[in-house]
């Protein structure tokens, strides 16, 4: 089978990127030829800038034979930020690639709430309404985009963990081991870009008196919001005896450690669509505490636990706790 993968790519720092990667190393390694369209900053096997809807065109091009063209969506991406014109030529070139090449699946990591007399929402509508299918992980991320953009799609569901490449699995002691943590102590870890959406001051305020909070991640983009809610973090972990803040971008097999030195993931998201670390830790098979906005509630697991506020966030944190002095 030949397939075109549209997106970005490693080495650029992006989950989006590393669910690309681990999707192209699955389908070649089952022997599909794989052509990678990439910005000119990821190791794709064609670079081209991604903004003006360049990427979609040329996956006109490249995908003239290919059995399946698959599409990493999420508007950063391919959206050039105060550039009304330049949009609406994105839009319509998803839209001509969705009806020029039927074999085209776009899998939608995340989508703007729309603004429906806007001329580049209007033709993004129509793009997601030709579209042969529309993929996501969550029904309830499917219903929100029907719901927002007034369309009906053809769509498919497709679990996330798909896209999470596990590079190491240490127990819970070896990752401590490795990582310098303390041993005895109930450990909660967020991982991933840090942005006021993530919430993790939500989990700062519920940590309590036990246990430890490491906030482990790095600012993606650079924004004046951005990089004000980083120094609210670094004020708050000078302030904490027990919340750390590890800032730096983690690759994938750090991740894994930081996650299976964990006694849970938190995730104490505002907003959300679905969640790459919340796969990662399903993965390493280790519980997550998760917030219940976007499609969270859906994607949680058996051994997760959903909270609706602020109070059941630190009640959940509590029984983690309680769970590890009852364990030993």
């Amino acid at each position: 089978m030949r397939a075109v993968v549209v997106s970005s790519f490693p080495p650029r720092h992006c989950g989006i990127g590393a669910y690309a990667a681990a999707q192209v190393e699955r389908l070649r390694a089952q022997g599909d030829r794989v052509t990678v369209l990439s910005p000119p900053d990821g190791n794709g096997d064609v670079r081209v800038p991604f903004f003006g809807g360049r990427p979609f065109r040329d996956a006109v091009r490249l995908g003239r034979d290919a059995d399946r063209i698959v599409v990493h969506f999420q508007p950063a991406l391919y959206y050039r930020p105060r550039a009304p014109l330049s949009k609406v030529v994105t839009s319509l070139s998803l839209w001509w690639l969705s009806v020029r090449r039927r074999q085209t699946e776009v899998l939608i990591h995340e989508a703007d709430p729309p603004r429906r007399w806007r001329p580049d929402y209007v033709l993004l509508a129509a793009a997601f309404r030709a579209a042969p299918v529309l993929l996501f992980h969550t029904a309830a991320e499917r219903d929100r985009l029907q719901r927002e953009y007034g369309v009906r799609v053809r769509s498919r569901l497709v679990d996330h963990r798909d896209g999470i490449r596990v590079a190491a699995r240490p127990s819970r002691l070896e990752a401590r081991a490795r990582l310098g943590l303390p041993e005895g102590e109930p450990v909660f870890v967020i991982t991933g870009f840090i942005h006021p959406d993530k919430g993790a001051e939500r989990a700062a305020a519920a940590l309590g008196s036990a246990g430890r909070l490491y906030v482990v991640g790095s600012v993606k983009d650079g924004t004046p919001r951005n990089l004000a809610y980083l120094e609210r973090l670094r004020a708050l972990a000078g302030r904490a005896e027990r919340i750390e803040l590890v800032e730096r971008y983690l690759d994938e097999e750090e991740l894994d450690v930081w996650v299976a030195a964990a006694d849970a993931v938190v995730l104490p998201y505002r907003r959300s669509w679905s969640s790459g670390a919340l796969a990662r830790a399903q993965s390493l098979g280790v519980p997550a505490i998760v917030t219940s906005v976007g499609g969270l509630p859906e994607q949680a697991g058996p051994d997760d636990v959903v909270v609706e506020d602020d109070a059941a966030l630190a009640r959940a944190m509590a029984a983690v706790t309680s769970d590890r002095a009852l364990r030993r």
